[in-house]
């Protein structure tokens, strides 16, 4: 996850913590948790957000990329 993505969407829609956990239904202390990574979000705060922020691409905030470390094998026997 992109903390600091999800953090610079927030400060471009001029929306503080306050706020956010407001719409979330959740506490500051506990949106501040989840956006320092000590506590993860859940789906339905995930869809919320990007419905709130109008995310183009929630996918690139909430998910890491990650390759299988299967084809990691693979590429370095092709070599």
């Amino acid at each position: 996850m992109s903390f600091d993505k999800l953090k610079g969407k927030m400060t471009e829609r001029h929306l503080s913590q306050a706020e956010l956990a407001k719409c979330l239904g959740i506490t500051v202390q506990a949106l501040n948790a989840k956006l320092n990574g000590r506590s993860p979000f859940i789906l339905e705060e995930v869809v919320k957000i990007t419905d709130i922020l109008s995310l183009d691409d929630p996918v690139d905030i909430f998910f890491r990329p990650s390759i299988p470390r299967m084809q990691h094998n693979i590429n370095e026997t092709d070599k």
